[in-house]
């Protein structure tokens, strides 16, 4: 599990005595794998990233892909997460090499007979995590103006990594994130840089 600090100044590594409690099963998985666990009946699984980049994508109507999100170390996924609707219409797909963990979700929902403050931490922690993540794209999307999309995804990777910071993902990726043409978001990234708002060099992004 991500050693990530949580608003109580604890950190996913303090909580490793609880991993008893939760886990099912860890994996590896290959750039471009489908990642899924090996246990048949996984609706109550939940994973956790321990390493590598993963994509939640779908195909449109016009057989386009989007990426519906993005998880990097220390993410949690799950199919409780997904909208209700054919689980064949999403797949989370390696993007990098990834290691997995995975953890019962009906486990970590219900405290311990102790009803210990770091099981209930835990579970704030991760509800928390899957909601603002959650917020954040949809408030991305929710900007009509492809340069507002752009900035406003990058307003939260300053708030996170500060005001210089390496795009995560690549820009083929990120404008499926932002369901815009690449084309167009190249051409506002380089306005930007004129404009003297940002400055990029490469993935190399700096909010001036």
């Amino acid at each position: 599990m991500k050693s990530i600090e949580l608003e109580k100044n604890q950190t996913i590594s303090d909580l490793n005595a609880l991993k008893n409690c939760f886990f099912v099963e860890e994996r590896d998985y290959e750039k471009g794998e489908r990642i899924r666990p090996k246990t048949l009946s996984n609706n109550d699984l939940l994973g956790i990233v321990d390493s590598g980049i993963m994509f939640l994508t779908t195909i449109n109507a016009n057989h386009q892909r989007r990426i519906m999100d993005y998880y990097d170390k220390g993410s949690i996924f799950g199919r409780q997460f997904l909208p209700l609707a054919d689980e064949k219409l999403y797949s989370y797909i390696a993007k990098t090499k990834c290691h997995v963990t995975y953890i019962t979700y009906s486990k970590l929902i219900n405290c311990c007979r102790n009803n210990c403050q770091k099981h209930i931490d835990l579970i704030d922690y991760y509800i928390t995590f899957v909601m603002r993540k959650s917020n954040m794209h949809i408030d991305i999307l929710g900007q009509q103006m492809l340069r507002d999309r752009l900035l406003t995804y990058f307003e939260y990777l300053r708030i996170e990594r500060g005001s210089v910071f390496t795009l995560p993902i690549s820009f083929t990726d990120l404008a499926d994130y932002l369901a815009v043409d690449r084309s167009a978001m190249m051409r506002e990234i380089k306005k930007l840089n004129e404009e003297k708002i940002i400055h990029s060099e490469r993935h190399k992004i700096t909010l001036l």
